[in-house]
């Protein structure tokens, strides 16, 4: 008579497996929308008559760290034109603010989520 033990341990295994794996699925999928959003933001802001110059300014760092996969994008103010980000996204008593800077977000969040829905999907099945 078997206490379990075996398969639980088998279990187990299964389950690192497949975190490893989903982990690195789930890297991929937000370094896609990070692009995706980040192309966006200098789509729009490139359409500015005033703020264009800031378009090289606008960047992706990412982070992978004890488990946490991090995405910062958005306008760098050290690069060249940079520092121009929050008078285009959020203005001053003189004006500007006339970027979105949820603009970007709303238009990946359905490609990002059914990316994401995929993934769970595909990792369930091995389980």
């Amino acid at each position: 008579m078997s206490d379990g033990s075996a398969e639980f341990r088998q279990l187990a295994a299964n389950l690192g497996d497949i975190a490893a794996g989903a982990y690195d699925d789930v890297d991929m999928v937000l370094k896609k929308g990070a692009l995706n959003v980040k192309n966006e933001m200098i789509a729009d802001v490139s359409a500015s008559p005033h703020f264009h110059g800031m378009a090289g300014a606008i960047t992706f760092e990412h982070e992978n760290t004890k488990g946490l996969i991090r995405r910062v994008i958005g306008p760098d103010k050290a690069r060249r034109g940079g520092a121009l980000g929050n008078i285009y996204y959020f203005g001053t008593s003189r004006g500007g603010g006339s970027g979105d800077i949820e603009k970007p977000l709303r238009s990946e969040e359905p490609r990002l989520m059914s990316a994401l829905d995929a993934l769970t999907a595909k990792w369930a099945g091995k389980i």
